[in-house]
């Protein structure tokens, strides 16, 4: 299955509750078309934690992967 913006979303509702317990968010972007990069935006206290980036690979992205292996990478997009 191809990763879509939905399908993200509906998979990472539990880890956006996470982020929100310590006043933290994230938004799906976009996906690239080879759906092999993931794009978001970080919200809140996530966008100058310090762990933003470990968060990303180890909560958001490996996560992601079991369910859509094409997924390579994430990026973060500025506002």
């Amino acid at each position: 299955m191809k990763p879509t913006v939905e399908a993200l979303s509906a998979f990472l509702q539990p880890i956006r509750a996470y982020l929100a317990q310590d006043g933290g968010d994230i938004d799906f972007v976009r996906v690239s078309e080879d759906g092999r990069i993931l794009y978001v935006r970080l919200k809140g206290t996530c966008q100058t934690c310090e762990l933003n980036s470990t968060t990303l690979q180890l909560g958001v992205l490996e996560p992601l992967r079991r369910f859509f292996p094409s997924l390579e990478a994430i990026e973060v997009v500025e506002e």
